[in-house]
């Protein structure tokens, strides 16, 4: 007579382990698929604005988000006196800051932040470059930014009271109320080739779809190979 195979009954203890990591590495491959479509988006809101002609900011501005990646002309003068520079920005491998000036528009009290581009760091953090720029009436060119979300940070914004000031992320109210200004919520990435840019190469996303997709796709086959290994392992013998 044949025996008849039953399969291992598994402890309810390895059942709920194994469920609970099959839906986590399950829910991180989800969420590698979201960012990679979410990038996929950005980069398709981007080639569309990226050769439009400039326009002019049209006032008031209820949603920022909207003129992400559009390219606009600003009239005005630089306010050189209260500058900020962000920290930790990286281009070609190496760190450096972003040097973001406030600029006052011709005929309006609005105030838009402008970003100048990227300088290196050359020697100690606490040794600031030199980003003096004069206040003449001048025409600008840039790209707008937007955030995406609230910036991350781990601590304050910055711990200086003089100028220029150093910088760990953007606040928009918090920098108008140290600047004295309230300022547009987005900044004006200026376009090279104009007098007193630094490096402007502007990044999209720091990484591409196709590396949130080879994250997914490793997140997603290690869930299916805990389920094997819970099923080999139960299988009748």
């Amino acid at each position: 007579m044949t025996e008849k195979k039953h399969w291992r009954k598994p402890s309810w203890q390895i059942v709920i382990a194994t469920l609970a990591g099959v839906f986590f590495l399950s829910s991180l491959g989800v969420w590698q698929l979201q960012r990679a479509e979410e990038k996929k988006q950005i980069q398709l809101e981007y080639e569309s604005r990226k050769n439009s002609e400039p326009q002019t900011f049209s006032f008031p501005i209820t949603d920022p988000a909207s003129l992400r990646f559009q390219r606009i002309r600003v009239q005005g003068r630089f306010i050189s006196n209260k500058q900020f520079v962000l920290d930790n920005r990286y281009l070609d491998h190496q760190v450096g800051f972003n040097i973001l000036t406030p600029f006052k528009l011709d005929d309006s009290d609005k105030v838009v932040l402008v970003d100048r581009g990227w300088l290196p760091l050359k020697g100690p953090r606490e040794e600031l470059p030199i980003i003096d720029v004069d206040e003449n009436f001048r025409t600008l060119v840039g790209t707008v930014y937007v955030p995406y979300g609230k910036a991350f940070s781990l601590g304050e914004m910055d711990h200086s009271t003089s100028w220029p000031r150093l910088i760990q992320y953007l606040d928009f109210k918090e920098l108008g109320m140290r600047l004295g200004h309230e300022l547009l919520p987005l900044t004006l990435r200026m376009e090279e080739n104009q007098a007193d840019t630094y490096k402007a190469q502007w990044i999209v996303y720091a990484s591409s779809p196709k590396r949130n997709y080879g994250y997914a796709f490793q997140w997603l086959a290690m869930a299916l190979a805990l389920l094997v290994i819970f099923i080999v392992l139960h299988r009748p013998r």
